[in-house]
């Protein structure tokens, strides 16, 4: 099959034959799309299975495709690398959550740091909705997992022994080190401080869990932009955006 648009399919409307959708996504197919019985369309279900088929059946407010192919962890990457910046105001953490699903973070964990300007947060149901349309729009199969703000400590506690990066000007492990650590993970968390950075308190306690250092160059960079040069970084490194 040609390349389709991705639409987002509720998990429990998938059957063994067929998937339904309804309500936006029903209405962008029908009275944007205008598909008809008979067209083809492709749907993922967030958790990491993509099915095209053929629609068979449109009614007032349901569209029945018939399963032709189900493909799991379709477009996904190897890495499922969780980011972890520190809590952004205004719509920059909106930024890092569209443009890094796009990217292939498989989590995102807002945290706040002992500089941040932000402590808590209630936009979690936005950045879920913003995270479902990116991997809608880029082709993903699995949405990445939003989860609720937690303190630096409370998730390098969670990671500890784990792969841990942490973005910080002055790292200590050239980037061919890193390489081979990235490589052998499975999953890998990614720290990013604010606009102050990391306390050294804070930098300390991280390598103390057992983070390694990552270098982003020498220009000072935005949080939001930092946060995405790491991550690019470290896909990058483990051959993730060859």
């Amino acid at each position: 099959m040609a390349h389709l648009e991705h639409f987002y399919v509720e998990p429990d409307a998938v059957t063994d034959e067929t998937f339904v959708l309804r309500a936006g996504e029903f209405r962008h197919a029908v009275l944007v799309l205008r598909k008809r019985v008979g067209d083809e369309l492709a749907a993922v279900d967030g958790c990491g299975h993509l099915y095209r088929g053929v629609i068979t059946d449109i009614s007032q407010a349901a569209l029945s495709v018939r399963i032709a192919e189900r493909i799991v962890n379709f477009s996904e990457p190897r890495l499922r690398l969780t980011l972890a910046p520190a809590l952004l105001k205004g719509g920059h953490m909106d930024e890092v959550v569209e443009r890094g699903t796009e990217l292939g973070i498989a989590t995102f964990q807002p945290i706040t740091t002992l500089r941040s300007i932000v402590r808590s947060d209630e936009r979690l149901r936005r950045w879920r909705e913003k995270a479902l349309a990116a991997m809608k729009q880029c082709g993903r199969s699995r949405c990445p997992d939003i989860r609720a703000v937690r303190t630096l400590a409370q998730v390098l506690e969670t990671w500890r022994g784990k792969s841990i990066f942490i973005a910080h000007d002055q790292a200590e492990q050239p980037q061919a080190e890193l390489h081979p650590l990235i490589c052998n993970s499975e999953q890998a968390l990614l720290l990013v401080g604010p606009e102050g950075g990391f306390d050294e308190e804070e930098i300390s306690l991280a390598k103390e869990s057992g983070a390694r250092t990552l270098f982003l160059g020498i220009r000072r960079l935005r949080s939001q932009t930092a946060a995405l040069v790491a991550a690019v970084r470290l896909l990058t490194l483990a051959g993730e955006l060859e």
